[in-house]
């Protein structure tokens, strides 16, 4: 019974040997590629960052303007305040005074007191820009100003004019100092009383137009020469009966601030 059986369980054991063998296929087949022959992986392209969006354009802040202060190296007093006082060519006045109701100009410069004072308050201002400096001492300014009449006249007043000055005092080392003379034309909106006389006896030439004649005296540290005062004789001529045949015209005296820019 025994080697009857060991045949059979060994023939059995070898069916399913065979079974399993069959089931699995053939072996895999191993090729080789060169590795010249291997295409390289896809490399996903670069993704591009979006451009940066330009902002408004600022333009850069413009620097303040400053005053150009000359080179002032071994200057005197008064030389160094006319190259300070040059450097600012534009300068402002404000100044406040008194009519002169009658007395004619050659009177009232030699005695200014012998006229008839308080008719018209005057208040008013001015603004000056420099143009040159020629012979050393002299200067050309342009002016344009207004005023207004309070009292009598109750009117205003506006002119543009040119101012030929001079600085070459002697003293100027200590004090600086200059003196100017001006023509231009000169409007008032009412005529002051001294132009347009009384009812009794009215001044036959009138005109609103006369001409801007108004010395000027003015005073400074020659440290400080953007300060100063101003003495300024304000007359309406007729340049000897050239404006409508007017002869004299008003006169006033007034104090004055100027600041230099």
């Amino acid at each position: 019974m025994t080697t009857a059986r060991f045949p059979a369980a060994r023939l059995t054991g070898l069916m399913a040997a065979a079974f399993l063998l069959v089931a699995g296929g053939p072996p895999p087949e191993r090729r080789t590629v060169p590795r010249a022959q291997v295409a390289p992986a896809a490399q996903p392209a670069p993704v591009s960052e979006p451009a940066p969006v330009p902002g408004p354009m600022r333009a850069a802040p413009a620097a303040p303007e400053t005053v150009r202060v000359p080179d002032l190296t071994g200057l005197s007093p008064g030389d160094r305040a006319r190259a300070l006082a040059d450097a600012r060519r534009w300068s402002a006045t404000l100044f406040l005074g008194s009519s002169v109701a009658d007395g004619k100009l050659r009177d009232l410069v030699v005695a200014p007191w012998s006229g008839s004072w308080g008719d018209d308050t005057i208040v008013g201002g001015a603004v000056q820009y420099r143009v040159a400096r020629f012979w050393r001492f002299f200067m050309l300014d342009l002016e344009g100003g207004g005023l207004y009449r309070i009292g009598d006249t109750e009117g205003g007043e506006f002119w543009a004019a040119a101012y030929l000055r001079y600085d070459g005092f002697p003293w100027t080392n200590y004090l600086y100092t200059t003196i100017g003379f001006s023509m231009g034309p000169d409007y008032v909106t009412r005529l002051p009383r001294v132009e347009r006389g009384t009812d009794l006896r009215p001044e036959p030439n009138q005109s609103r137009w006369l001409n801007y004649f108004s010395p000027e005296i003015t005073v400074a540290l020659p440290d400080y020469p953007q300060y100063e005062l101003a003495f300024r004789y304000m007359h309406r001529s007729g340049i000897f009966g050239t404006y409508n045949g007017v002869y004299e015209g008003a006169n006033s005296f007034v104090l004055g601030f100027r600041y230099r820019f």
